[in-house]
């Protein structure tokens, strides 16, 4: 005789679907395929790009991603200070961008005081700012109370 494996996600109230079932796996199995394929992409990346390189429009990228880098921040600030639910999502988004700010400004910086100054706004104000982004994003998240999502079960 067996007995069944419960669930890990909680049952579904009485009487509506499981949505979480009726969700089509095609977008997850998508996202899986292209990351997996990324894997060698990285190698040819790695191994076949010359050490250095001119580009075209370089001080126009950086003043791009600095000013959406300074939208979502300012976003951010904005939708927390009026206690907006959608604040978690734009400091989700935001978060990432000091994270690679941070690591071109290095990666790309002369040796001696280009890079000096560079790792100095990595670890002040950059990096700090990204991990402010991400626990402002977890702790402003919307927490629905459990008994509104199973009425039945209190």
């Amino acid at each position: 005789m067996t007995t069944p494996v419960p669930s890990l996600s909680p049952p579904s109230a009485p009487g509506r679907p499981d949505l979480r079932r009726d969700r089509p796996r095609w977008p997850a199995l998508v996202l899986i395929g292209a990351g997996l394929a990324l894997v060698p992409w990285l190698f040819v990346l790695a191994f076949g790009l010359p050490a250095t390189a001119v580009a075209a429009h370089w001080s126009t990228a950086w003043a791009g991603f600095d000013g959406l880098e300074a939208l979502g921040l300012v976003s951010t600030g904005v939708l927390l200070r009026r206690r907006d639910p959608r604040g978690c999502l734009v400091a989700a988004a935001t978060a990432p961008l000091p994270v690679v700010d941070a690591w071109f400004d290095v990666v790309t910086a002369t040796p001696g005081g280009d890079r000096t100054t560079a790792v100095a706004m990595a670890i002040f104000p950059e990096l700090p700012l990204a991990i402010t982004c991400a626990v402002l994003a977890i702790r402003t998240f919307p927490r629905r109370d459990p008994a509104s999502i199973h009425p039945h079960s209190a």
